[in-house]
């Protein structure tokens, strides 16, 4: 879903919905294949960044410059496959603040194995007291934090600023 991504053989910028809903696609089958193989799986997605679909303020539709909250705040997944006693129900939302440290320690929770072959397991433990990090982005030239709920950057090491709403 990188942005710029063609088609083969086209010149023009293939449009998002269609490799978003080509991505969607090619996970279900991917998805499906697991399921059906039995194998013990875990598998993590986690997108580099989002794509700037909407631009605000300070940028433009696809700018990335800024590594803004709408930008860097973005839905990784866990899906498990081939569980003795799978997941069922709705999706388990993490909603506190977190990075890759939660996926890391999410990871380490389920390496060994014995989830896959547990009568029962315990989601609320193993989704439960991951690390919380607060929200900091940053490139080469900018630098995005949140303050009281806020987001503020510093441009080219310059004064901390409200990132303009």
């Amino acid at each position: 879903l990188h942005d710029g991504n063609h088609f083969p053989g086209v010149s023009k910028t293939a449009d998002y919905k269609i490799r978003a809903q080509k991505l969607f696609d090619e996970l279900d089958a991917f998805f499906t294949e697991l399921e059906k193989s039995g194998r013990k799986v875990m598998v993590v997605v986690v997108p580099e960044h989002g794509g700037a679909l909407k631009g605000d303020r300070m940028q433009i539709s696809g700018l990335r410059d800024i590594p803004s909250p709408s930008i860097t705040n973005v839905p990784a997944g866990v899906k498990f496959f081939g569980m003795k006693a799978p997941h069922e129900g709705a999706p388990i939302d993490i909603n506190q603040p977190s990075s890759y440290l939660a996926i890391s320690e999410l990871v380490v929770r389920a390496v060994d194995g014995k989830l896959f072959t547990e009568d029962s397991v315990n989601w609320n433990k193993l989704t439960s007291n991951l690390p919380q990090t607060a929200p900091v982005s940053e490139n080469a030239n900018a630098v995005v934090i949140q303050y009281q709920g806020k987001p503020y950057v510093r441009l080219n090491g310059g004064d901390w600023v409200p990132y303009p709403q």
